[in-house]
């Protein structure tokens, strides 16, 4: 991690740790860190009741946004054997609060709420008020960093790309490349070998990447949410854009896009990735018109590798799966495809 990176979240976890240490009954045994896998550590608490093992999942900022795609990520990254994962965050409102325990995720934040629910320990504490902090976006998950980031997760053998290259493909400054990788190998994600570069950790990184994505990337990429014209359904759309010469450039992702990668989904929306020049012809063309509660979101494509490199069916062009995987995978309704399309296409990337 970079310096303010690994601060930023061992100070979450010791102020979490102190939340818990001072629950009656209980002391924390140990604490294991684990720098560069997909979570943060582990810990052993005990009492007169028993003991329990937890492994540390720190996501710095709990926003309603990614909230969906960090319980999906506790509930299916593999873990240790007799180990629960424990979300450790800056803060959880009581909002978020209700929707972990819904869920049945156990969290501390650094205001001192809490959540444990593991037999024979129960403890809930809420109602604890945030403290402001200061704290940026790491350099690393702004906008610039997710492109670069983006490349590796697609193709890890981009890392030994110039660096012009992937200025170029990532749709960022080339001068901003060094510094990136920099922050990448202090963050334990770039390793030096005889063969050059090589990704390090891709799956932890992945979990960033997918936050980054949602919060700070995605809200950039977004221009507008359609719904069709009555005439035409959903399943409809992948026709449209046969017969609309205008479309070449344009991406299919979203749930539609999935039903293309992978069997057995029931798409209910999709999403377009577009030139941003081109955005108010193509929604004549394809009979969109804007409505907040539509079913088509058009995002705008960066840089040159948003298209997979798969096969594609006749007379579409698909979004890469990682855009695809990152959508369903924040949506709160498609884990299952989501996991899937990770299993089918992604992880033989990553490994």
């Amino acid at each position: 991690m970079t310096s303010k990176t690994k601060q930023r979240d061992e100070q979450i976890i010791y102020r979490c740790m102190k939340a818990i240490r001072s629950l009656p009954g209980c002391h924390i045994d140990f604490v294991i860190k684990k720098l560069g896998g997909p979570f943060a550590g582990t810990i052993k608490l005990g009492g007169d009741w028993g003991e329990k093992y937890y492994y540390l999942k720190v996501v710095p900022k709990l926003s309603p946004s990614v909230a969906d795609l960090v319980i999906h990520q506790l509930k299916t990254t593999a873990a240790p054997a007799n180990c629960s994962p424990l979300l450790l965050t800056d803060y959880v409102n009581p909002n978020l609060a209700a929707k972990l325990k819904q869920k049945k995720i156990e969290y501390a934040d650094c205001a001192g709420n809490l959540l444990l629910q593991q037999s024979p320990l129960y403890v809930e504490i809420s109602g604890q008020k945030h403290q402001i902090s200061s704290a940026g976006l790491d350099r690393l998950f702004r906008p610039a960093g997710l492109k670069l980031i983006y490349l590796f997760l697609r193709n890890p053998q981009a890392v030994n790309a110039t660096y012009r290259v992937l200025a170029d493909d990532a749709g960022i400054a080339l001068g901003a490349i060094g510094d990136l990788f920099k922050e990448l190998e202090s963050r334990g994600n770039l390793a030096k070998g005889d063969r050059g570069r090589e990704l390090v950790a891709a799956e932890e990184l992945l979990q960033r990447w997918q936050l980054g994505y949602i919060e700070t990337l995605r809200p950039r990429m977004f221009l507008q949410r359609c719904a069709l014209n009555s005439d035409y359904q959903l399943q409809q759309l992948p026709e449209l854009l046969r017969r609309t010469p205008d479309t070449t450039a344009v991406m299919l992702g979203g749930q539609l896009g999935a039903a293309h990668l992978t069997s057995n989904i029931s798409p209910e929306s999709a999403v377009l990735y577009i030139n941003p020049q081109q955005q108010l012809k193509l929604m004549l063309q394809l009979h969109l018109t804007p409505d907040p509660d539509g079913k088509v979101s058009l995002l705008a494509s960066f840089g040159k590798q948003n298209l997979w490199n798969g096969l594609h069916p006749e007379g579409l062009k698909l979004a890469d799966p990682l855009l695809t995987y990152a959508e369903l995978a924040s949506d709160g309704t498609s884990a299952k495809a989501a996991d899937k399309l990770y299993n089918q296409l992604l992880l033989p990337r990553l490994t």
